[in-house]
């Protein structure tokens, strides 16, 4: 005689928590596994001791379309576009190049996320205050 077995997999993916329970009765087949969500886009840093740390995300909104630079300087390279009035993928900010453009003046850069790459913008181009509406613990 058979005995009913359970077996729960969790797993990790980058940031994501995907559960996927797999059941196994005697006389019948195993249950096909739940299909595991497309992972959400790196957003690790390194900690103390090396160990690795997640950051939270948060979704902001560009309201004027803005570059997208490797680091927190005009001086860094542009790897893409943020588009005004849309939703990025965001994780912290840092001080880096002051920057005045419509009518203000600021030195805080956006770490964001688009087309598969992190880069930085600056934060005058977000909604919000001048951090771009992250709480002051999310410092890259």
């Amino acid at each position: 005689m058979r005995t009913l077995k359970s077996r729960t997999a969790v797993t990790l993916t980058t940031g994501a928590l995907a559960l996927a329970g797999i059941l196994g009765t005697a006389g019948t087949a195993n249950a096909a596994p739940t299909p595991t969500p497309a992972p959400a886009p790196q957003t690790q840093q390194v900690g103390e001791a090396g160990q690795v740390q997640p950051l939270a995300t948060y979704s902001r909104k560009v309201w004027k379309t803005v570059n997208l630079r490797t680091g927190p300087s005009r001086s860094y390279a542009i790897i893409g576009k943020l588009y005004g009035g849309t939703y990025y993928t965001v994780s912290c900010w840092k001080y880096g190049e002051t920057v005045t453009a419509e009518g203000t003046t600021n030195n805080v850069w956006i770490r964001a996320y688009t087309n598969g790459r992190w880069g930085y913008a600056s934060a005058i181009y977000f909604s919000g205050n001048k951090y771009g509406n992250l709480p002051s613990s999310a410092r890259c």
